[in-house]
């Protein structure tokens, strides 16, 4: 397995009741959004987590546009495993 491929951060973006699950790799590369339609992928990636400072280079600009007013209550990150 190639490890440049396994994600190390989650992304929540936008309101905590209906968030987007943003995944992105060591290197700070985006590599897939979670579909969760009930929540509970995102509430087992949660409870084996912790949350962390968004990296600078976080490359998620194509992916989803945040308003720079609201990006720190918009934008939740936390570091997996």
């Amino acid at each position: 397995m190639n490890p440049s491929h396994n994600a190390r951060y989650l992304v929540l973006l936008g309101p905590t009741d209906a968030p987007r699950a943003l995944l992105f790799s060591g290197e700070h590369r985006y590599l897939a959004e979670m579909i969760d339609d009930d929540g509970m992928m995102v509430d087992t990636l949660l409870k084996s987590s912790r949350v962390c400072p968004r990296p600078r280079n976080l490359k998620f600009d194509a992916v989803a546009t945040v308003d720079p007013a609201h990006a720190a209550k918009d934008v939740r990150c936390y570091a997996l495993g």
